[in-house]
C-alpha cells in the first residue's frame, strides 16, 4: 500500500468517525427533545391539562406560565371564563325571574326570558373564546419550553 492510498483511507476513517458520532450526538439530541416533550409539554384533554403524568386543572395552570405572552393569553382566557359564569349565573336568574312572573306581568316575563336568551350566547361565545385563548396559551408556553423561544 503505498502512502497516497493510505492517507486517503485514513482520511475517509476520520470521516466516518466524525459521522458516527455527528449521528449519536444527534439521536441523543432528538431523545432529550422527546423527554423533555413527555414530561414538560402541557396536553389538554377535554377540561383537564396533563404535564408529565401530572393532571390539572384550569386553575392550577396558572404557576405554569411565565411572564410573556403564554401567561398574558392564559389571563385573558381566565377572565374571559369569569364573565362566562356571570353571564350564565345571571342567565339563570332571569329564567327564574321570567318564571315567577309568567301570570302576573307576561311582558316582564318575556322580557327576563329574551335576557336570559341573549346572556346564554353571551356565556357560549366567551366560553369559546376562552378555550381558544388558553389553547394558544399552551401552544406558546409548550414552543418556549421546546425551543427555549420566549415572546
Amino acid at each position: 500500500m503505498n502512502k497516497l492510498s493510505a492517507s486517503i483511507l485514513t482520511r475517509a476513517f476520520l470521516l466516518l468517525l466524525i459521522l458516527c458520532q455527528f449521528l449519536k450526538v444527534n439521536a441523543q439530541s432528538n431523545d432529550s427533545l422527546l423527554k423533555v416533550y413527555n414530561e414538560k409539554t402541557i396536553h389538554s384533554y377535554g377540561n383537564s391539562y396533563i404535564i408529565g403524568s401530572k393532571q390539572l386543572r384550569f386553575g392550577q395552570l396558572k404557576k405554569e406560565f411565565t411572564p410573556g405572552l403564554a401567561f398574558d393569553l392564559y389571563k385573558k382566557s381566565r377572565t374571559n371564563l369569569r364573565m362566562t359564569w356571570l353571564f350564565s349565573t345571571v342567565a339563570v336568574g332571569s329564567l327564574v325571574a321570567a318564571i315567577a312572573m309568567k301570570k302576573d306581568n307576561r311582558g316582564a316575563s318575556t322580557a327576563f326570558s329574551v335576557l336570559a336568551i341573549g346572556l346564554n350566547l353571551g356565556a357560549i361565545h366567551l366560553r369559546k373564546k376562552s378555550s381558544e385563548l388558553v389553547d394558544q396559551a399552551i401552544w406558546h408556553r409548550n414552543k418556549e419550553i421546546l425551543f427555549g423561544v420566549q415572546e
